[in-house]
C-alpha cells in the first residue's frame, strides 16, 4: 500500500489520486490546529452546507450538556484521524490498519450518544463515515478510505461551525 511522505495542501488536485491525501486530510479536521483541540470553538471554519442560522438559547445550553460527554468523543475521533496520519506518513501499513480499527470502535461509540440538540445531522453523517473509514483501513483499503475521511472531514467542519454560533451568539 503506497503512502506519500510529505502533507499535501488541504484543496491541492494532489488530495483526488493520493491514498493517503484523506488520511493527512483527516488530521486537518477540518481546520482544527490540533488533534486535541474541541470541536465547538468558536475559531472552527464556516462550512457551505451548514446551516447560518443561529441556533436558540435552549439549543445551545442542550449543547453544553451535551459536551460534557461528547468532547470525550470528539477529541478520540481527532486522536484518532491524527494516528491514522502519523501512521500513512511513516508507511507503516499495520499501525494504520490498529489505527483504522481504533477510529471505527470510537467513531461507533460517538454514535452511540444521545444525538447533540445543534448540529445533529452533521453528527451523524461524522460518526458514520469516519466508521466506514476506519473499517476501510482495518481491512487494508486505504483507497476506500479516502472518500469516506473526506466526508467525515466536511461533516466535521459542518458540525464546528453550527456548533460554534452557540459560542459566538453568546449563548
Amino acid at each position: 500500500m503506497p503512502f506519500m511522505p510529505t502533507r499535501p495542501i488541504l484543496g491541492s488536485p494532489m488530495l483526488t489520486g493520493a491514498v493517503v491525501g484523506g488520511a493527512v486530510l483527516a488530521a486537518a479536521l477540518a481546520g482544527c490546529a490540533s488533534t486535541t483541540q474541541h470541536a465547538t470553538t468558536a475559531a472552527a471554519p464556516a462550512s457551505a452546507s451548514a446551516s447560518t442560522a443561529v441556533p436558540s438559547k435552549a439549543d445551545c445550553a442542550g449543547l453544553a450538556t451535551w459536551n460534557k460527554r461528547g468532547q470525550t468523543a470528539v477529541k478520540a475521533l481527532y486522536a484518532d484521524t491524527g494516528a491514522v496520519t502519523a501512521d500513512a506518513q511513516a508507511n507503516n501499513s499495520k499501525a494504520v490498519a490498529a489505527a483504522g480499527r481504533k477510529l471505527t470502535s470510537d467513531a461507533i461509540a460517538a454514535a452511540t450518544l444521545p444525538v447533540p440538540p445543534v448540529a445533529a445531522g452533521p453528527w451523524k453523517k461524522l460518526t458514520a463515515a469516519y466508521a466506514a473509514a476506519g473499517t476501510a483501513l482495518a481491512r487494508g483499503d486505504a483507497t476506500g478510505a479516502v472518500p469516506q475521511l473526506q466526508e467525515g472531514n466536511t461533516a466535521i467542519g459542518a458540525f464546528s461551525s453550527a456548533t460554534a454560533r452557540c459560542i459566538s451568539a453568546g449563548s
